[in-house]
């Protein structure tokens, strides 16, 4: 079966990478912010777990540990697990 046909196929564009990151995501324009941790990252986007389930606004920003800030944008929610897709300058 082609992964066009398995509805449960992965299908990201990048490889993703199992780790174990503290992060900071910022809403209300930077007014507030809410930690967790990235459980996995590839180059277009990452998956965050929470310490409880956060009220996300669709598009935010991520703030990994190294300072590094990345637009993102919601793909999917499952209780305190997110899936994030990091957008472009243009996005």
């Amino acid at each position: 079966m082609s992964s066009e046909q398995d509805p449960f196929a992965d299908r990201r564009s990048s490889v993703r990478k199992r780790v174990t990151r503290a992060a900071r995501v910022f809403i209300n324009d930077r007014q507030s912010l809410v930690d967790c941790t990235i459980l996995d990252l590839s180059e277009g986007g990452a998956k965050l777990e929470f310490a409880s389930r956060p009220m996300l606004p669709r598009t935010f920003d991520l703030q990994m540990q190294n300072g590094a800030i990345h637009r993102c944008e919601v793909r999917w929610a499952k209780d305190n697990f997110f899936g994030v897709r990091f957008l472009g300058d243009t996005e």
